[in-house]
């Protein structure tokens, strides 16, 4: 069996799955979707750290060599939970929009349009190829969005709404509402399911 193994994980390995990723280092945004990479300056203004128990979450506002603020959130749970299985309903309860739109999806890596309760449109990237990781951006202008995915793939379609919320002042940046009720009770994350005994 052992001998197997090897050849399982490059089967795995080549069978043509795309990855994606979302990350903030080093005054560095950086988005991938399968081979294709944006990268965007973003200078660290401010961070802040929250923690819901089985749920661990960082915020960093940085500001765009575009002069616009956007945040970066990474969201992590506990070795012992996970996060419930679609990402759109994650996005919609994180901030309690009225709708949302999906303008582009793959490989784990989402954009989207939401409605929020004031009836104003937020821009977000989201990345989850990982069961116990949620990353996102937001606060890019439509015309960042579009040229973000176009990067990213030369087919990703326009964002539908022009007229979107952008923040000039670090103070008003963060959008995402984010409290233990959502995490524990509506619930944003879950028991891992338990192993079987082998």
């Amino acid at each position: 069996m052992f001998k197997l193994l090897p050849a399982a994980i490059l089967l795995l390995g080549l069978s043509g799955c795309g990855t994606s990723n979302l990350n903030y280092n080093n005054q560095q945004l950086t988005l991938q979707a399968d081979k294709k990479f944006v990268q965007m300056n973003g200078t660290l203004l401010k961070i802040r750290r929250d923690s819901y128990g089985s749920l661990y979450l960082s915020q960093k506002i940085l500001r765009l060599d575009e002069g616009n603020v956007v945040v970066y959130e990474d969201a992590r749970t506990d070795i012992l939970y996970e996060f419930e299985p679609n990402i759109t309903r994650s996005i919609k309860v994180i901030f309690e929009s009225k709708s949302t739109v999906i303008i582009y999806g793959k490989d784990h890596l989402y954009a989207y349009q939401l409605i929020l309760q004031n009836g104003k449109i937020l821009n977000v990237i989201a990345q989850q190829d990982d069961s116990q990781r949620l990353r996102m951006v937001y606060g890019m202008s439509s015309v960042q969005l579009d040229k973000i995915l176009n990067r990213l793939d030369p087919n990703a379609k326009r964002a539908y709404y022009r007229k979107v919320i952008t923040v000039k002042e670090p103070n008003k940046a963060i959008l995402s509402k984010w409290n233990v009720q959502k995490v524990h009770f509506y619930p944003l994350v879950s028991p891992l399911p338990k192993m079987l005994a082998i």
